[in-house]
């Protein structure tokens, strides 16, 4: 069976969004991943799934499998959704050469993956960025530390003495890591698109957080934000980036004052914010790989909202468990009404929403995690 399109990291809401994005587009889309039941699996939008090799601990197995795939379904375009990109470009020489893969060089992705070297990069160009303690010496708490390689707020520590920082140093080598002062904000995130001379970004604030102090959304808005957008785009702009990548900073509401996070050359949670406000990354990315070009207006509806329905339940079962509760945020996370999109829920296709659940749960009982 031909398809368009192969999406691979399909087991969460950003692959089912960009399956959406494409469908709606008549594009016939094959999704890939290591589970064999998930929310892409299980939705009538896709075309065919395969089960791959996990990218991170079978490599080699897993670009077999993907060559497997890519042979069997003849797709035009390749879009890989999360870190498995990095893998992707790192072997693209060993996958068959007729596809369009839809990412960066393994260069530019490990660049600015990297939160030590991506901030460099930041300060570089003129964006503001939390102050980085190099010497070891701490001389006011409470600070952030966090491994130079991780996401959805894995690896990322707020600490507030000496004892905690001296247990984290002996978990993590010192090269590792990156140590940088607490900045007090909201967090706030940049998704764009960058190809060639063509740029076009737009933002979301936090509503809710799975994780507390920031990290994946659960809940968000979009707003006008364009000195985070030109921020961005200085950023890309340094490594001539090409590709969809996800930009976070942290804003204090109060002041006003802006600190960079880090870079998601990938896409990012928030996908299904942007696609309902009508910006249409999927789509427009697919265009600008396959014709080098993309030429409709965008038109981004500030004050879009998405909610991510088990989202919140993880975020509220992860409040109770360590009893922290905040009344606003409780309001927020059981409030249903208000919502332009839900990132995992579509009335015409409610199967998803079960693949998902299945996925969430068994990870759960293998891992004991709320996390995967």
């Amino acid at each position: 069976m031909k398809c368009d399109v192969i999406v691979t990291y399909c087991w969460n809401r950003v692959g089912y969004n960009i399956l959406k994005s494409l469908y709606n587009r008549g594009l016939k889309v094959v999704v890939g991943d290591t589970s064999k039941i998930n929310i892409c699996s299980m939705s009538h939008y896709c075309a065919g799934s395969f089960v791959y090799a996990d990218p991170f601990e079978r490599e080699d197995e897993f670009i077999e499998d993907l060559r497997s795939a890519i042979d069997k379904y003849k797709p035009q375009v390749l879009i890989p959704t999360h870190d498995e990109s990095l893998i992707i470009a790192k072997n693209i020489e060993r996958l068959p050469s007729n596809v369009k893969y839809a990412i960066d060089s393994y260069t530019n992705q490990y660049k600015l993956s990297d939160k030590l070297t991506s901030t460099d990069i930041a300060m570089s160009v003129g964006v503001p960025t939390p102050t980085v303690i190099d010497n070891g010496v701490i001389s006011n708490y409470p600070v952030v530390i966090k491994t130079r390689f991780g996401n959805s707020a894995k690896g990322v520590f707020i600490v507030n003495s000496d004892v905690e920082v001296n247990k984290l140093l002996r978990r993590y080598r010192h090269d590792d890591i990156i140590i940088e002062e607490f900045f007090k904000g909201r967090d706030y995130s940049v998704d764009c698109v960058k190809y060639n001379n063509f740029f076009t970004a737009a933002t979301y604030k936090s509503l809710v957080t799975k994780t507390e102090g920031g990290g994946t959304t659960t809940q968000r808005e979009i707003v006008s934000m364009p000195h985070l957008e030109e921020y961005s785009r200085k950023i890309l702009d340094s490594v001539n980036y090409m590709g969809v990548c996800g930009i976070d900073f942290k804003v204090n509401e109060a002041t006003g004052e802006v600190a960079f996070i880090e870079v998601n050359a990938r896409y990012t949670g928030g996908l299904a914010t942007q696609i309902a406000a009508g910006f249409d990354i999927p789509w427009i990315h697919y265009c600008l790989v396959t014709s080098g070009s993309f030429e409709d207006s965008i038109n981004v509806r500030i004050g879009t909202k998405t909610k991510w329905i088990l989202g919140d339940v993880i975020t509220f079962v992860g409040r109770l468990l360590h009893l922290k509760f905040a009344s606003e945020e409780m309001k927020q996370i059981f409030r249903i009404k208000g919502f332009d999109a839900f990132d995992d829920y579509d009335k015409e296709d409610k199967k998803a929403i079960i693949g998902e659940l299945i996925y969430y749960f068994s990870k759960l009982i293998r891992n004991g995690a709320l996390n995967p």
